[in-house]
């Protein structure tokens, strides 16, 4: 069975959520730059968290990565995966012992035509959870002179309780005005 993005139920079969079973917890959208975006303080009540962006950046060039760093966490203890297809072609890569997972690839940076952003789903499966390492997963898709769709899945070699998430462009640019970051917390 197929478990879309973001749907979970209570048993765990990806039969649908639950009415109320998402709960806005923070959301952000910039009116100016921002270097990186950070949800702290998240409570430790839910069963999994849920990322949605709307992404665009100010670096010279048409496209910008941007990753996620979980409690700050710096250090090479993150791993990622990624599949991707822009337009015609296809491309798959990965990292082990990185300082970033990658949760949006390609995103839609100062070159690219004017409005264009990207869109990304993530989910942080068991997020509070102190028995196991953290995983990730994104759908990331963007619309501009090149089609841009990924699946991206990432781990933090960390059994901690994920309690802050910093978003964070990966060459050199930073996030724009109309940029928006909204966490959800989903109810187990």
């Amino acid at each position: 069975m197929l478990i879309p993005f973001g749907v979970f139920s209570a048993a765990g079969s990806g039969g649908g959520a639950a009415a109320g079973a998402y709960e806005l917890i923070e959301s952000q959208i910039l009116t100016g730059t921002s270097g990186s975006i950070t949800f702290s303080s998240i409570p430790s009540t839910y069963k999994h968290l849920e990322i949605r962006a709307v992404t665009r950046t100010n670096r010279a060039n048409t496209k910008e990565d941007f990753g996620m760093r979980l409690n700050s966490d710096s250090a090479t203890n993150y791993s990622w995966h990624y599949l991707d297809g822009g337009g015609a072609s296809v491309a798959s890569s990965g990292g082990a012992t990185q300082n970033v997972m990658y949760v949006g690839f390609g995103t839609p940076a100062s070159t690219e035509t004017a409005n264009i952003f990207g869109a990304s789903i993530t989910s942080i499966l068991d997020y509070a959870s102190t028995a196991k390492y953290k995983t990730i997963r994104t759908l990331y898709g963007t619309k501009g002179g090149t089609p841009d769709i990924a699946l991206i899945s990432g781990n933090w070699r960390s059994t901690a309780a994920v309690t802050s998430v910093t978003l964070l462009p990966m060459q050199t640019g930073s996030f724009v005005s109309g940029s928006r970051f909204s966490l959800y917390g989903i109810k187990g």
